[in-house]
């Protein structure tokens, strides 16, 4: 058999292979993430977040679903903060463990973040689908400190109102930047600013 079939069979079969613990891996966690799949955070949005959001080293990052970690990867790299991530999803929960194993800041722990309390955090990063983030809400206006940022994209959280709407480049899909406890549950507020961000390369930064 030639060596190029023994090498497109190979990487078939291993595509196939992740396909399917990827698939497995998220039916399994439907009850609890509500539908939400592994995906990553473009670099762009990345950038457009870590550029907004300035954080000092001794700050925490918490990552409610991290996924593959590049959230908590990319921050600690810029900011040298103590970033911490949480994941169910076993196949991202590997991946983000493994690629995490250089950096002594960062942190991932498998699990739900519903029985992580989130009152260190002085920074909270999500994506998640809004059913969940009516639930979210409750636990964060239970659990925040003053001052502590939260970040969602696409997803707005339902009764707050944003500091900051990010639209990175081209994109479409909003980065809602809130300041707790300011427009918590508030009502009508000012309308927040919404900025813009010219896109760049796909890179990671």
């Amino acid at each position: 058999m030639a060596t190029w079939v023994i090498v497109f069979l190979i990487g078939a079969g291993s595509f196939f292979v992740f396909k399917l613990l990827y698939v497995l891996a998220a039916g399994g966690t439907l009850p609890v993430t509500k539908g939400a799949l592994f995906v990553s955070t473009s670099s762009v949005r990345l950038r457009a977040f870590l550029d907004t959001v300035a954080m000092r080293p001794e700050e925490l990052l918490v990552d409610l679903g991290c996924g593959d970690g590049r959230v908590l990867r990319a921050a600690h790299r810029r900011y040298g903060v103590r970033a911490l991530g949480i994941e169910i999803n076993p196949l991202a929960f590997g991946m983000a463990r493994v690629l995490a194993a250089a950096s002594k800041g960062v942190h991932v722990k498998w699990g739900s973040f519903w029985s992580i309390n989130l009152g260190e955090a002085d920074v909270v990063f999500c994506y998640l689908f809004p059913d969940v983030l009516k639930r979210l809400v409750r636990k964060l206006e239970g659990e925040l400190r003053p001052g502590t940022r939260v970040v969602s994209c696409n997803f707005s959280l339902p009764g707050w109102q944003p500091h900051e709407v990010l639209r990175p480049g081209s994109s479409r899909d909003p980065i809602y930047v809130y300041r707790f406890p300011e427009g918590c549950g508030a009502g009508r507020q000012p309308r927040p600013k919404e900025i813009t961000q010219k896109s760049r390369s796909d890179k990671e930064p």
